[in-house]
């Protein structure tokens, strides 16, 4: 369908074709190379520092925490430590599909939740994720004509690194062997004790002045004394005499109150005998009693009379009320039998009780009643009579009550008249009138007695207050007299006592002053750094707004050079005579640098390195070219100055990637010499030619879209793809042109010879494709770096698949319409040998089969036999040099021993420029732990016409610094992938006793150093660091007030000898200020031993207390670090390969040898090295194959709907390994992981072969033919486009097999398995799966005729 349409609408393939271009041209131009693919390593590292802390204490109590926190994150794999002095360093190893990113901010979170319960003076953990980005993409020198070291260095700090770090994608720019300078001021005990010599003299002056002032008021306290003794005997004298005449007044005065008592009493006697007979409580009482009763008996004697003549009419009206009662009595009888009034009553009640009329009268009988007129009449004058019986009654009732109140109320006034008249007649008996009158003249006497006795008491009392008068005055004088004597004596005595207070004070004061004019202790480095930071000080207040305008308030400004930080005052003593201290008084200061420490050279001469880094985001190729550019600006912009490229990235990956490139033209060109050769017409070649580039450019925009990077790997996946680019075109092509020779016409052979083999092409590209997808199931650093070649590869496939179907088929209609046969003699010849040949190994099958499996066990074993690796070695234009002095070298050392290195280097042929730092550079080197001054980093470049390898020319440089003491190590390729799978050989030895892990760890280190093709042998115990032990004993500490804590910072302070205490910046620079006390520096453990503490006391008293009183000091031997892994800890013991070995090889001997190695108890061994990671890899990559493999028959299965014919052509797959282990075997190649994705790729190329080979047979079959005649029919038929398809793959990658170009040698394992196995599969195919199918095809063909799938109406 698709070629009819091709060959029918030619111009719409013509336009597709052409939007494709475009695209791919665009795409390519977008796209930027790298190296690598984009590698997202799943690896963090959480630092964090603990000052002062041993590796045990760190590891207790920071690393554990940390580790266990650790352990419970989402998609963690794998924890492991480094616990060292004042630093724990925890790796965490992830899933390879976690976002780092979202994994960073949850580590963040574990740690936040454990750090609150850490000490204070643990820090806060630091997270880094790690990158290859993190290593240097450039180093670079730089140097100039008319610029010393000085000049070089200020240039490269203010010019050359901000401009560099201002490119796009530069994450850093780190400098090696800058100059620096720096402020020191080193105070001087010299300088501090003339100070003190200073101020003890002055204060010495000022207190001879203070003595004498005391001196004079001593004697007039003296005097004042002696004038006080004095006025108090004066005083004494003249109290005795006012004290006996006070004596005499009282006794007189006192004798006149007892007699004025007695009469008190005896008056007092009589008043209260004449109360208690009246019973009275008071004369007055009595009086007033008395004077009211005399009032009342007169009042009631002179009423006498009339008293008497009321009782008489009383008694008379009662006796009228008692007749009037008895006439009312008399009424209601007579009332009561008034007949008629009686007759009604009766009748009225009559009637009631019949129920006629109720209480009032009122009729209650219906008025229909009978007689009702007559009975109401007569209820009417019942009723009648009724009412006027009570009326009557009622009047007579009220007279009756009313007269018999009015006889109670004259009965009451009878009996009080009678009271009254009996009362009279009892005065007049007994006399009392005049008893009453007789009392009162009684109390009149009584009370003139008592006011004469109370004016006596009176003139007493007066006398009495005269006298005490006049003792209170004489008292008053007295008191007042002693109070000013009293007074006067204590002033003396306060002056006396302050004298005293003063005198001692002074004496006291005397000598603190003294000694506090000994600053030694004050004058500190500590205080003097804190000085300078804080003088050293400008900063923004804030803002004040005034008319509108706001004005900036800046507080403070800055030290503007050396003269002024020298006159700087540190503190006025407030002394007279002495001026205030500065600092040039108590220290030196000038300035220094550190060119005895810094060396970097270029070429034997003095420069400075750049280290620089770019962004994880940006192309590593374009970041380095525009770092060059920048370069080329700054070289523009400078007379003389020059860079010199050490290390490029960016240049190595350009060789690398147009090398590839390369390779992929040389293979397109060799592929189409070899369609021409066999064609022999230049028409069907030139519409194959075209499909390479229209794939290629096809797939590259597949590429772009889908993010995949222009790398050495994805490169490397077209040029491999190449030469099977054309398979598809050259089987549609032949067999257009074969059908094109039997006389079909032009149209008919492009639709009928593509629609033919369409199945066949696709199902051949679906089986190649295929063995990639499993790739989504493999995991680590195998899937980032092969997914990009797997993509490569099927959109390569994929773009010529539908080239195959579309363009060669139109193209075939217009370029083949003039055919001519064309002869080929030789081909014909080969046709009919080979004939022959297929027609005997199906006679002799056995032998044939034979023949291929002891070939395969062959190859297996041969290459085998070679070893394993991971990744091959690259060649490089820039070898890498790493220099090590021994332990405790000196700079200068280093530097005579780099100078030594660098002429040797340099005398080696091929090396074009050299270039030295001591330390190294950049972020990775800061990690290294190592001493800058023990180590130093060597770049060669090599000449670009060299005709040895970099491998070889490192070789050289490591014989010839052989014989130096020290220990120099050289890298033929600055970008060896063999990194990646770690090195040599390495064994972890778990357990937790730290003594038992390094016994077994020299026992396995001195085992493995036996073993034939190891070398440089590391039992993982680095040497342990001598240790001056201080330990406290915390309850003799505590008794004198001093805490474990306290004495660790006082000797921290003390060993303290320098610090940064602020910067000053002076012509334009920026130096540094360092303050080091000279006292310091020269500190031994001797020293130390005789520590001494002062301590403040709760009294607030200084005392100073021994470190040997209250500790033990002790030499020891400390652990460098402690390892952990899996919360397990472990030493690690590594040996390295030895040249001329293979690591696969030696590794399977050293396990061999371990087998029986014994361990201490609690220990176990766990190989980890280079081998372990290639079985690793390995095992991942066996695993891809076998699900390829299912792939790939499932698919046949699809295409030959039949399970057997799958099955034969699976047979390829061995025959093809066979072919790829003899290729590895014949070019001297180990096993590589690279080699396993060349046989990957092999199970899925080789299978299309046998796929062309057993459907034509099948076609042939179905025909009618005889299996064996078919069987050699197509072998025949089909033997060009399967020779054509291979040797246009082969040559395809010939060029990448022989290792043409740089960077080249990465791929070149694949290559080798890939044309190996084309070479003797495809060979081997045309003999073996004739022989199989000959085998399991016993049956006849199955044939379903299209009449007998049409569907029945019934």
């Amino acid at each position: 369908m698709i070629a009819k349409f091709s060959v029918k609408k030619p111009m719409t393939v013509f336009v597709a074709v052409v939007l494709i271009l475009i695209l791919g041209v665009v795409s390519f131009t977008e796209m930027t190379p790298d190296l690598l693919p984009s590698i997202n390593l799943p690896y963090a590292v959480v630092v964090t520092t603990y000052p002062g802390a041993s590796p045990e204490e760190v590891e207790t109590t920071v690393t554990k925490p940390v580790e266990q926190s650790m352990a419970t994150l989402n998609n963690i794999k794998e924890v492991s430590s480094t616990s060292s002095e004042n630093v724990s360093l925890v790796i965490l190893e992830f899933n390879d599909d976690v976002d780092m990113d979202s994994i960073t901010v949850d580590v963040r979170e574990k740690l936040d939740q454990i750090e609150g319960y850490w000490d204070d003076t643990v820090s806060s953990p630091i997270i880094m994720k790690i990158n290859p980005d993190m290593l240097p993409i450039v180093v670079a020198s730089v140097d100039a004509d008319d610029m010393g070291v000085a000049d070089i260095s200020k240039y490269v700090e203010e010019t050359v690194q901000p401009a560099l770090e201002g490119v796009d994608g530069v994450a850093s720019v780190s400098a090696s062997g800058l100059l620096e300078e720096q402020v020191n001021v080193v105070i001087r005990d010299d300088q501090v004790e003339k100070v003190n010599d200073r101020l003890k003299s002055s204060i010495s002056d000022s207190l001879s002045e203070a003595e004498d002032a005391l001196n004079e008021a001593e004697d007039k306290i003296s005097e004042g004394k002696a004038q006080l003794e004095s006025q108090t005997s004066q005083f004494q004298s003249g109290m005795v005499q006012a004290d006996q005449a006070l004596s005499e007044a009282r006794m007189q005065i006192l004798q006149g109150e007892i007699a004025l008592e007695n009469a008190e009493k005896e008056l007092a006697s009589k008043e209260s005998e004449a109360l208690s007979q009246a019973g009275y409580q008071s004369i007055d009482e009595m009086e007033a009693g008395l004077t009211s009763s005399l009032e009342q008996i007169n009042s009631l004697l002179s009423q006498e009379a009339s008293i008497r003549d009321g009782l008489t009419q009383l008694e008379a009206g009662i006796s009228q009320i008692d007749n009037g009662l008895e006439q009312v009595k008399d009424g209601k009888a007579v009332l009561e039998e008034q007949p008629d009034l009686k007759a009604a009553r009766e009748g009225f009640e009559a009637m009631k009780a019949q129920g006629i009329i109720d209480d009032d009268g009122n009729l209650l009988i219906p008025e229909d009643t009978p007689g009702y007129a007559e009975t109401a009449a007569e209820a009417a004058a019942l009723k009648a009579g009724v009412d006027l019986y009570r009326s009557k009654l009622a009047e007579l009732t009220a007279a009756e009550a009313d007269l018999t109140s009015q006889r109670e109320a004259l009965v009451s006034k009878k009996t009080e008249a009678e009271a009254a008249v009996a009362q009279i007649d009892k005065i007049k008996k007994e006399g009392t009138a005049a008893q009453i009158t007789s009392a009162l003249e009684g109390i009149q006497a009584l009370r003139a007695g008592k006011k004469q006795l109370a004016s006596t008491r009176e003139q007493l009392t007066s006398a009495k207050d005269t006298l005490i008068a006049k003792a209170q005055e004489a008292g008053m004088t007295k008191y007042e007299a002693e109070s000013q004597l009293a007074e006067a004596k204590r002033q003396l005595e306060d002056g006396e006592k302050e004298l005293d207070e003063q005198r001692e004070t002074f004496e006291s004061s005397k000598e603190s002053a003294l000694d506090a004019a000994d600053v030694t202790d004050k004058l500190t480095a500590d205080m003097i750094s804190q000085i300078l930071t804080a003088q050293n000080f400008s900063m923004p207040a804030g803002y004040v707004t005034e008319d509108g305008i706001q004005y900036l308030v800046r507080v403070g400004n800055k030290l503007e050079d050396v003269e002024e930080l020298k006159n700087l005052v540190l503190f006025d003593p407030d002394v007279e005579g002495m001026e205030p201290v500065r600092l040039s008084d108590v220290a030196d200061v000038y300035k220094s640098d550190n060119s005895a420490d810094i060396y970097a050279k270029i070429n034997g001469n003095d420069g400075v390195v750049l280290s620089i880094e770019k962004q994880p985001t940006y192309a590593t190729a374009d970041v380095a070219e525009a770092v060059q550019k920048k370069f080329e600006e700054l070289e523009n912009s400078h007379d003389g100055l020059h860079f010199t490229m050490l290390s490029n990235q960016g240049d190595y990956i350009h060789l690398v990637v147009d090398s590839v490139l390369s390779n992929l033209l040389y293979g397109a060109i060799l592929a189409i010499l070899i369609l021409l050769f066999f064609l022999k017409d230049l028409r069907p070649t030139i519409i194959i030619a075209c499909s390479i580039p229209i794939s290629v450019i096809f797939a590259i925009v597949l590429m772009y879209f889908s993010g995949v990077t222009l790398n050495m790997i994805s490169l490397s996946g077209l040029a491999v793809g190449v030469g099977m680019l054309v398979d598809n075109s050259v089987v549609v092509i032949e067999n257009i042109y074969r059908l094109r020779n039997k006389g079909a016409s032009a149209i008919q052979a492009a639709v009928s010879g593509t629609v033919q083999v369409a199945g066949a092409i696709t199902s051949s590209t679906l089986t190649t494709v295929s063995v990639f997808l499993p790739i989504v199931f493999i995991k680590g650093m195998t899937r980032q770096l092969f997914t990009d070649m797997a993509l490569t590869i099927t959109y390569s496939l994929a773009a010529s698949l539908i080239v195959a179907v579309t363009l060669v088929p139109a193209m075939a209609s217009g370029m083949l319409k003039k055919q001519k046969e064309k002869s080929h003699k030789w081909f014909d010849f080969m046709l009919k040998g080979y004939e022959k040949a297929v027609s005997w190994c199906l006679r002799h099958r056995v032998v044939t089969l034979l023949a291929a499996v002891g070939m395969l066990v062959f190859s297996v074993i041969a290459s085998m036999s070679r070893g394993t690796a991971y990744m091959p070695a690259m060649d490089s234009t820039q070898i890498s040099v790493s220099l090590s002095m021994p332990e405790g070298s000196g700079t200068e050392d280093t530097k005579e021993m780099a100078d030594e290195v660098i002429e040797r280097i340099m005398s080696v042929d091929g090396v074009e420029t050299v270039g030295a730092m001591m330390g190294g550079g950049g972020m990775m080197s800061s990690m290294s732990g190592g001493s800058s001054s023990e180590s130093v980093s060597i770049y060669a470049i090599l000449e670009e016409g060299k005709t040895v390898s970099s491998q070889k020319i490192a070789g050289k440089i490591e014989e010839a610094c052989a014989d130096l003491d020290c220990e120099v190590t050289a890298s033929g390729s600055s970008m060896d992938m063999s990194a990646l799978g770690g090195s040599g050989v390495t064994m972890k030895i778990e357990g937790q006793d730290l003594d038992a892990l390094q016994e077994a760890a020299k026992s396995a280190a001195e085992k493995l150093a036996s073993i034939e093709g190891i070398t440089e042998v590391d039992d993982g115990i680095i040497d342990p660091t001598p240790e001056l032990r201080i330990v406290i004993d915390k309850e003799k500490a505590m008794l004198q007030g001093v805490t474990v804590a306290q004495a660790y910072m006082d000797l921290q302070k003390a060993l303290k000898s320098s610090s940064e205490a602020t910067e000053l910046t002076e012509n334009s620079g920026d130096y540094p200020v360092i303050v080091d006390d000279a006292s310091m520096e020269n500190m031994t453990t001797e020293d130390i031993r005789n520590y001494i503490f002062t301590v403040t006391g709760m009294d607030g008293t200084e005392k100073e207390i021994a470190l040997k009183d209250i500790a033990t000091v002790e030499d020891a031997q400390s652990l460098s670090s402690i390892n952990r892994e899996s919360q397990r800890r472990y030493v690690t013991v590594s040996g390295q390969v030895a040249d001329g070995y293979n690591v696969g090889i030696v590794s399977r001997e050293v396990e061999k040898e371990f087998e029986d190695f014994q361990l201490p108890d609690g220990c176990s061994l766990v190989f980890a090295g280079e081998n372990e990671t290639i079985m690793e890899a390995m095992g991942q990559l066996i695993k891809m194959l076998l699900i390829a493999v299912a792939f790939i028959y499932l698919i046949m299965v699809a295409q030959f709907q039949s399970l057997l014919s799958p099955f034969i052509v699976m047979f390829t797959i061995p025959l093809a390994f066979t072919g790829g282990f003899l290729g590895l075997f014949l070019t001297g190649k180990e096993v590589s992981v690279i080699a396993m994705i060349g046989f990957v790729m092999l199970a899925g190329i080789i299978v299309n072969n046998g796929i062309v080979l057993v459907d034509y047979i099948n076609q042939l079959r179905k025909e009618g033919t005889d299996k064996r005649k078919a069987i050699v029919e197509a072998g025949v038929t089909r033997m060009r486009p399967i020779l054509m398809t291979a040797v246009t793959t082969i040559l395809g990658l010939m060029t990448m097999a022989i290792g043409v170009g740089t960077g080249a040698e990465m791929m070149q394992p694949v290559a080798i398995v890939t044309i190996g196995g084309l070479t003797y599969a495809t060979l081997m195919t045309l003999f073996v799966v004739p022989v199989l199918y000959d085998i399991f095809n016993r049956r006849e063909m199955r044939v379903i005729k299209e009449e007998e799938l049409v569907v029945l109406d019934d």
